[in-house]
């Protein structure tokens, strides 16, 4: 039988320059070889299996990482900076000004800029945040990548610093921070792992053994804070169970490493219902900016945003390697653009296939999906086919969505479909090209969707030898060499 394969929602970047070079390298275990930047989920097992590195030496190098180079990538704009960016700003006061006496909604009325402030967080009133107008920093060695990292006594809000120790809590402790005390944090989860495996990891039932993952903040973590980028004070801020997909990937040897960061509630501008809001300009956060935790930079340019996109942390952990792994949603487009603009593969399952509603906080129950960010291709399919449950595969009990047909899936994992790419490893299978997904909607769209047809005829079709058939779609224009 011909095999079959459609390209659904996969975004490869054929068109991202070569990665910087570090502006300080990675601090490395004493008398090691191994490499963290750009380390792939073999990388890792190998280097375990060889005695190159143990678990815990891996979580302290990215602990390393994210300690020196997570955090502000941007600055405020204040109101004394304002006529380098706009010259007749002194007119633009004094109409401000004249017509500070109307109500908001008058067309006669000049609103304010709101410039850039410090502000204490209602998250965490001991931690301020730049809130209104900000600007990216050139060659800023720090970016907002990571929100909440499972560190004991920084994972929690409500059970910060003390009331996560192990043992007894002391006085005025909530009485939930017991459970969590109860949890490990990145670093015990690795130690647990080393002293049960030590350089013999059992890959078969762990295929995810020892590698961090960074989760969207949309995703529940029972062990870590979790709010959808939001900033508000609750009363206990960590759920009472994971996601599915986070419990797949946990059961699966994953290390539940960190949050990363995610506009607020995912891109709807905050105030779900409550006093709580964004307070930030729309147009220059990019759909990236969380009040609580900053708002992360495209690390090729870290004065320009990362991305169209509320998994923009997500994308940005993966490429400025504070983590391995990260697990993005998308309403729209916020795991492709962000995958796109900071070099990395991504794969988009379609929605059915992994669950988002298995206790995730969502924009737009219709169209959110899971999606995962790696740095190469293979490493997004070795995620994709662990987050596959043993007994009940892609089904999730929790995500009516996710309720097909077993014969929707394929019996083999999808690994299986991954080729070396020597000459006619593909000839004889047929490549199904959603165009769907390749409408040029915008002008940013033109340079890579041309790449990308070009890359599947070259590579897909005459390296490789396989057959491409594509989808017909209002908005494309068939050039004519295209089977239907």
């Amino acid at each position: 039988m011909r095999k079959y394969i459609a390209l659904l929602g996969l975004a490869v970047c054929f068109l991202c320059p070569m990665r910087p070079a570090e502006s300080a390298p990675a601090p490395q275990s004493s008398g090691s070889t191994f490499h963290l930047q750009e380390a792939t989920i073999d990388d890792i097992q190998q280097g375990i299996k060889s005695g190159k590195i143990t678990c815990q030496q891996l979580v302290q190098l990215y602990f390393n990482r994210a300690k020196a180079y997570n955090g502000f990538g941007t600055k405020l704009l204040t109101e004394d900076m304002a006529p380098q960016f706009f010259p007749d700003y002194k007119d633009y006061k004094l109409a401000v000004d004249a017509t500070s006496d109307l109500p908001l909604g008058d067309p006669k009325k000049t609103v304010p800029l709101e410039f850039g402030r410090m502000e204490p967080t209602a998250t965490d009133p001991t931690v301020q945040s730049q809130y209104g107008w900000i600007i990216g920093i050139p060659n800023s060695p720090r970016t907002s990548a990571l929100a909440t990292i499972n560190l004991r006594g920084q994972r929690s809000v409500t059970c910060k610093g003390d009331f996560d120790r192990k043992g007894n809590l002391p006085a005025g402790a909530p009485a939930v921070c017991k459970e969590l005390a109860e949890l490990p944090d990145a670093f015990e989860q690795a130690a647990a792992l080393d002293t049960k495996y030590g350089t013999s990891p059992d890959l078969a039932s762990l295929p995810l053994y020892c590698v961090p993952v960074s989760f969207k903040d949309s995703f529940d973590t029972k062990d870590m804070h979790s709010d959808a980028g939001a900033d508000a004070r609750y009363d206990i801020d960590f759920p009472a169970r994971d996601h599915t997909v986070v419990a797949q990937l946990r059961a699966k040897g994953a290390i539940i490493y960190a949050k990363s960061v995610t506009s607020e509630y995912n891109g709807l501008g905050g105030d779900p219902g409550g006093k709580n809001h964004e307070k930030s300009h729309l147009n220059l956060e990019m759909y990236s900016r969380s009040t609580y935790k900053g708002n992360p930079s495209n690390v090729y340019d870290t004065t320009r945003a990362p991305s169209l996109g509320s998994s923009s942390g997500s994308a940005v952990s993966i490429s400025s390697n504070m983590a391995t792994i990260g697990i993005c949603e998308e309403t729209r487009q916020s795991c492709r653009g962000p995958a796109n603009h900071n070099s990395l593969a991504l794969i988009l399952p379609a929605k059915a296939l992994v669950s988002f509603l298995g206790g995730g906080i969502g924009s737009d129950i219709y169209n959110d999906r899971t999606g995962i960010h790696c740095r190469k291709i293979a490493d997004c399919t070795k995620v994709l086919d662990a987050i596959k449950d043993p007994v009940n595969g892609y089904y999730d009990s929790r995500d009516i969505f996710t309720t097909l047909p077993r014969s929707y899936y394929p019996k083999e994992p999808y690994v299986t479909a991954l080729t070396q790419g020597t000459p006619g490893a593909l000839r004889g299978m047929r490549i199904g090209i959603v165009r769907e997904f390749m409408v040029k909607w915008v002008k940013a769209d033109e340079p890579v969707v041309d790449a990308v047809d070009a890359q599947m005829k070259e590579v897909l079709g005459k390296q490789l030898g396989a057959t491409l058939v594509q989808s017909v779609t209002p908005g494309w224009t068939d050039d004519g060499t295209w089977r239907r």
